[in-house]
């Protein structure tokens, strides 16, 4: 069995892929830094984060906080041709971006995303993303839109494992 994929923080450890059971059955195990752990599945944790966890939770959070772990995330995005090409033809992109690591926790184990492991961490702090964002241009905030608002006539995206 290799080394379980791992995130370390004061407070907690995430575990995923730590036993050929946890990854059978898909678990993550959370543990304290006195050892004590529970374990629950990832199914589990997508149907509590869907049912509890929406935009108006997750602003404040973001906002809130004074710094953000980001890891780069690859999805594999695939889109089905309706014209040009060959109808019906599919093309897979793959797609790489920096995604809040408890998050890309998650969708790895659901397999919708997978988590590079090759690039470290990056801390975004509050004064480096306010830094940032007063050096944003009108203009560039006005492409990111452009470019983004393109996305949503993609079709749905499979996992990259």
């Amino acid at each position: 069995m290799s080394k379980p994929i791992e995130l370390k923080t004061p407070a907690y450890t995430i575990q995923l892929k730590y036993s050929p059971e946890a990854t059978e059955k898909k678990l993550m195990k959370f543990i304290t830094p006195s050892g004590d752990y529970f374990e629950i599945s990832s199914d589990e944790m997508i149907r509590i984060m869907m049912e509890q966890v929406n935009q108006d939770t997750l602003t404040p959070a973001f906002v809130e906080m004074d710094r953000i772990n980001v890891v780069e995330v690859g999805r594999q995005l695939k889109c089905v041709l309706t014209e040009d090409m060959k109808a019906g033809q599919e093309i897979l992109l793959n797609y790489k971006h920096p995604y809040p690591v408890e998050f890309a926790i998650i969708e790895e184990a659901a397999k919708i995303a997978k988590i590079n492991m090759d690039v470290p961490v990056m801390t975004l702090t509050k004064e480096y993303i306010d830094e940032v964002r007063a050096k944003i241009k009108p203009q560039s905030e006005s492409f990111m839109k452009k470019f983004y608002s393109s996305f949503k006539n993609l079709g749905s995206f499979n996992g990259t494992n």
